[in-house]
């Protein structure tokens, strides 16, 4: 009798299990966290809201009375890859329409050509060990798949925390398109690699800046540009192809084309 009961009681966990898959895009606003702080660290995020197929990534928005806060992590290493090629393109359109030109940008990380090209370059796009001479390519054909991942999560993050510049447009009270991460309007952005390997960022976006008032619905923008935004401009940026300790795989058809997907918010009055 009570094989039956057993039965059922797990038909219906998989079924609640089911309902509550995390959606593509997130559904409703959320109160951010009274502990926030951007820092690159997830601890104060409890979950992700959604996890968007298209970008493969997982990420929250919220809101408190100062600020609108985005927080990313990559669902995989292609999307890892496209990040770094060529950042993330966060637009909010505050008359709530799917259009990137009417609204404000914020685009990071910003890695430009010097720290992509640290170090010597190899097939692949990997970055090796320095050393040179065959000996150093033998030993690195020695190491396992576990090591190398393990020295390129090092690599990547050095490379993100030397990044001191963001890119903002659309904000009608920053006229320059390049402005410090230590800036005095308020905008905070920071990346990073965890433990896992995964890409991880967290922004804070003042709502002055936006004019934007509690209660509104806006329309928002997640991209990732790939290789068709390495002419971003700013410190050593420019063109030709990423190479260095990065990892790239060679810049696919998806790595040279954006990615991207829209969705709605309205901000909680908290």
């Amino acid at each position: 009798m009570k094989l039956p009961f057993l039965t059922v009681a797990l038909c219906l966990l998989f079924v609640f299990t089911y309902a509550q898959k995390t959606p593509d895009i997130q559904i409703s606003a959320l109160i951010a966290p009274a502990n926030i702080r951007v820092d690159g660290k997830l601890s104060e995020w409890q979950s992700f809201s959604a996890e968007n197929k298209r970008t493969e990534l997982f990420y929250s928005l919220a809101n408190d009375n100062k600020n609108v806060y985005l927080v990313i992590k990559s669902a995989s290493k292609e999307s890892l890859n496209k990040i770094l090629a060529g950042g993330i393109s966060f637009t909010i359109n505050p008359e709530n329409k799917k259009r990137e030109k009417e609204g404000a940008t914020i685009t990071f990380p910003l890695i430009n050509r010097g720290n992509r090209n640290q170090g010597q370059r190899q097939p692949g796009g990997q970055g090796r060990p320095q050393g040179g001479g065959m000996g150093g390519f033998q030993n690195r054909g020695q190491q396992d798949a576990k090591t190398r991942d393990s020295i390129a999560s090092v690599q990547r993050k050095a490379q993100l925390s030397a990044i001191k510049e963001i890119k903002v447009a659309g904000i009608k009270s920053i006229q320059d398109s390049l402005i410090s991460i230590y800036n005095e309007h308020g905008i905070k952005a920071v990346a990073t690699i965890d433990e896992t390997g995964a890409f991880v960022y967290e922004l804070a976006l003042p709502i002055d800046l936006l004019l934007l008032k509690a209660g509104q619905e806006f329309a928002y923008q997640i991209k990732l540009n790939g290789l068709s935004n390495m002419n971003f401009g700013g410190g050593n940026a420019g063109g030709g192809r990423p190479g260095g300790n990065f990892g790239f795989a060679g810049g696919g058809p998806d790595m040279m084309s954006p990615t991207d997907f829209w969705g709605k918010y309205t901000l909680i009055n908290k």
